[in-house]
């Protein structure tokens, strides 16, 4: 849709910035390599209709399966051949986060769950990206419209919810502490 929209409105094109992720499939993490990635990210560009993607954000489903930093490095080298103008990654740890900082990765922005639900990123994230000038591209600031008056003495949602991104907060709340304390908070 956007490669389409590009070709329908060419003078708007260079307005308009393209941020995508790169996020392999859990099942290919383990035999991920160099060939694979680059046509991951020439895909993109294809169905894009684009020389470059602006912003590619970076995720790595399992710290348990190694090579994220053997595969953000090739990232990197098709960011310097042009292919790529920005890396970020999205929903890392400190501790892999400074693993791709001290590999030389030049991480431009973390895309980070952070919200009033979600404070992860205070336990040492925002010390680490502020330290390396990595900015935080929060998300989930409202966890998923939960975090409103709409919901303020209202009953916990029955199974079923209309999408997945409140389904997806939902269980956030039940690992923030559940229903009562949520209401909590709200209050």
């Amino acid at each position: 849709l956007i490669g389409a929209f590009r070709s329908a409105y060419p003078t708007l094109a260079g307005a308009v910035q393209l941020h995508t992720k790169f996020v392999p499939d859990l099942s290919a993490l383990a035999t991920l390599d160099r060939d694979g990635i680059q046509r991951i990210i020439d895909r993109s560009l294809a169905r894009l209709q684009v020389e470059r993607l602006d912003l590619v954000q970076f995720h790595w489903w399992d710290w348990n399966v190694p090579g994220h930093v053997d595969a953000a490095l090739v990232l990197d080298e098709l960011r310097r051949a042009g292919k790529i103008r920005h890396l970020g990654v999205t929903n890392y740890d400190v501790v892999h986060l400074r693993e791709l900082l001290d590999a030389g990765v030049p991480v431009a922005a973390h895309q980070i769950q952070y919200s009033l639900l979600d404070a992860r990123a205070e336990n040492g994230m925002t010390a680490l990206s502020a330290e390396r000038g990595v900015p935080i591209l929060g998300y989930g600031a409202l966890g998923g419209g939960f975090l409103s008056q709409a919901w303020l003495g209202a009953p916990a949602p029955a199974p079923g919810l209309a999408n997945r991104s409140l389904i997806k907060y939902r269980l956030i709340i039940d690992e923030f502490g559940g229903w009562a304390r949520f209401q909590a908070l709200l209050a």
